[in-house]
């Protein structure tokens, strides 16, 4: 049985050109383990492969996503554990990329089988984040489940959502649920590997590369989503640059202030992305 690999890196680290030549090597496939290049709308603002870039290299789960959809961790789960399966019978590595580690958390740890909540739920966090805002949001949460809200990155209300309404509905904090849970790929089916370049370098490449963006076309798209006039808080409008280019597209700032802020903005998930996967994953190989 061939090893699946799984690569997680912070953002701009050269996940995707790593996975491609270590496909090469290893007669494999590559499979998307980014929740934003799941979106068909975000080809150039989620950094998402291009044609060239694949090599010809079998790529999955990209850009196959509505941006109007709520995709989640389970969704990945639940497409990802066939398509596995798949390769390895085809005789192929499978070759997982993306910076979400919560997606390698759960296929390497298990996902808590929660029970269906009641709408109901959801709703009466919601009107907490409507009414009182994020800080508001992320203190109740802390109050009902401090491990889970510690992992969180920044400002999340998708998950700060839900470990609120999970709490509330269930009387069980979600991070009880999680300690309950079992791991999709078996131990020592797979090899993890981090891709940690230093700091500064890493910065560079960012801004780098959200000025390739606007050269390729990421204001054009960002003018496409915005015309979709999709819901605030769904994932997709998470994107960073999509936000601050929806703002220069409005007229509240220029173009040049959208890009400055979507560089720094980009940095600082960054930094949260290299502190996160050093903390939570601290067994996987490094390749700085």
């Amino acid at each position: 049985m061939k090893i699946i690999h799984c690569i997680a890196g912070p953002t701009a680290s050269g996940k995707s050109a790593f996975a491609v030549k270590l496909a090469k090597r290893l007669d494999g496939e590559i499979v998307n383990a980014d929740a934003l290049q799941v979106y068909s709308e975000l080809q150039v603002l989620s950094a998402r492969p291009t044609t060239a870039e694949m090599e010809d290299i079998p790529h999955h789960l990209f850009g196959h996503i509505s941006p109007s959809v709520r995709y989640s961790v389970g969704h990945w789960l639940r497409e990802v554990d066939p398509l596995i399966i798949d390769i390895l019978a085809r005789g192929k590595t499978p070759i997982l990329v993306g910076g979400t580690g919560l997606y390698f958390k759960a296929l390497t740890e298990g996902l808590a089988q929660i029970p269906k909540l009641p709408p109901s739920a959801m709703q009466d966090a919601q009107a907490v984040l409507d009414t009182d805002g994020i800080d508001a949001l992320r203190s109740l949460a802390e109050q009902l489940d401090p491990l889970a809200t510690a992992k969180i990155l920044g400002n999340d209300p998708q998950r700060l959502l839900r470990i609120v309404s999970v709490a509330k509905s269930t009387g069980k904090p979600l991070s009880m649920w999680q300690q309950d849970t079992h791991p999709v790929l078996p131990i020592g089916s797979w090899k993890g590997i981090v891709i940690l370049p230093k700091r500064e370098n890493l910065y560079n490449r960012i801004n780098a590369r959200f000025a390739d963006m606007i050269r390729e076309g990421g204001l054009a798209e960002a003018k496409h989503v915005l015309n979709l006039k999709l819901a605030p808080d769904l994932p997709a409008m998470k994107a960073i640059g999509l936000r601050e280019l929806s703002a220069h597209i409005k007229g509240e700032i220029s173009l040049d202030e959208a890009i400055e802020l979507a560089m720094r903005q980009t940095r600082r998930f960054a930094k949260r992305q290299y502190t996160w996967l050093r903390g939570q994953m601290p067994n996987w190989e490094r390749v700085l």
